[in-house]
């Protein structure tokens, strides 16, 4: 297993434990995604369950509260609106090559993809 380089060189014990933490980290990635393809087709079966009235858009089971949420909303706009959306974009790109936007940084957070499938052979 290959992990970042460290400042100072690890001792083998504290490497063995971010490793065994990197495995337990990935094993559970790996799981989360199996189980979000299989919960994907049940979802949609309580989406049609509700289009046909079986369901409510909100009910409990088991004392599992379920809702369901329409998506999220996004507009379109016109040409005209785009056009000034672009002016925009391009006066904040101006702001912060000039420095006077003031850089601000969110909650820390991980990324943990998994790997890259291998190219098949032709």
């Amino acid at each position: 297993m290959t992990t970042a380089p460290a400042a100072a060189s690890p001792s083998a014990p504290a490497a063995e434990a971010i490793d065994a933490l990197l495995d337990a980290v990935t094993a559970l990635k790996a799981q989360q995604k199996q189980l979000e393809q299989q919960l994907e087709p049940l979802l949609e079966a309580l989406s049609e369950a509700m289009d046909a009235g079986e369901l409510d858009p909100s009910f409990s089971h088991n004392d599992w509260a379920f809702t369901h949420n329409a998506g999220r909303l996004s507009y379109e706009f016109p040409p005209a609106v785009q056009q000034i959306e672009q002016q925009l974009k391009a006066a904040r790109d101006a702001a912060i090559q000039q420095g006077s936007a003031m850089e601000k940084r969110g909650k820390p957070f991980w990324t943990i993809r998994p790997p890259k499938a291998a190219a098949l052979p032709i």
